[in-house]
């Protein structure tokens, strides 16, 4: 989950934009794709379980646009459509409320079977974002989703670094709503840390607070794994992260503004 942010802020500054992409409306979906996806995504996500009919129909418009135009990679494990469904709604579960959702900057994501070394890294990794792509481990995705209220899921975390890249250093395609309201969220976050640090204890696990990135991360984690329990030990974390991802997860709609989406 380490954030390498710090080490593609050149590359992205300078990055050529991703070749074109076939437009989200031209990806047709009709009721078997409707009943296909929801099967496999309600197998295990409590998140798309909550959405009322309606906001089923549209959770699953956007996976199965994220999946048509994305290459899924698979390492130390056999190809799956099914696992390929599933980490691109972990893709919309974090962008449901945003207009601009697919992540245009990433064409490839790769699923590797277990944690993970780098190149010439002795550290062992379950997920991170890089310029080729998306790397997620299979094994923990699984458990992140599985092991529900813990704070801890890997595909969340990053996705959610995934969509800052995509916004702030890629910019391809960038959402102007969450870019102007992630810039607030970071101005907010100061006297949230600041009290953190002067009580030395926090809701959030303490990986949060490797640097600002991470702190997002974890904060999107939480949002989504525990919505109740983010909002009653840190609620003006709750509320700031509400407006820059246009949701309330705690609720059955999860949309805040769905006219903004």
């Amino acid at each position: 989950m380490q954030s390498i942010l710090h080490k593609l802020h050149g590359f992205f500054t300078k990055a050529n934009k991703a070749t074109s992409i076939t437009p989200v409306e031209d990806v047709e979906m009709d009721a078997a794709i409707y009943n296909r996806y929801s099967y496999i995504i309600g197998n295990l996500f409590g998140y798309f379980n909550d959405l009322p009919v309606a906001a089923k129909w549209r959770f699953v418009k956007r996976a199965h646009q994220f999946r048509s135009q994305k290459r899924f990679h698979f390492i130390g494990l056999e190809k799956s459509e099914e696992a390929a469904i599933l980490v691109s709604s972990s893709a919309v579960q974090v962008t449901f409320g945003l207009k601009n959702y697919m992540l245009s900057y990433f064409k490839d994501i790769y699923v590797l079977a277990d944690a993970y070394h780098m190149e010439n890294d002795d550290e062992l990794y379950i997920g991170h974002v890089a310029p080729d792509g998306i790397y997620l481990s299979w094994k923990h995705f699984l458990d992140g989703y599985s092991y529900r209220d813990d704070n801890i899921n890997v595909a969340v975390h990053e996705m959610a670094h995934a969509l800052l890249y995509n916004n702030f250093f890629a910019q391809y395609g960038p959402d102007p709503n969450f870019r102007l309201n992630y810039e607030r969220f970071s101005t907010k976050t100061g006297p949230i840390l600041a009290d953190v640090i002067a009580k030395r204890r926090s809701y959030l696990r303490s990986y949060a607070f490797s640097n600002m990135h991470e702190f997002w991360a974890v904060s999107v984690e939480a949002f989504f794994e525990n919505p109740l329990g983010l909002k009653r030990h840190m609620p003006d974390l709750y509320e700031a992260l509400s407006h820059v991802l246009n949701q309330d997860p705690a609720t059955r709609n999860k949309l805040l503004k769905p006219e903004a989406c």
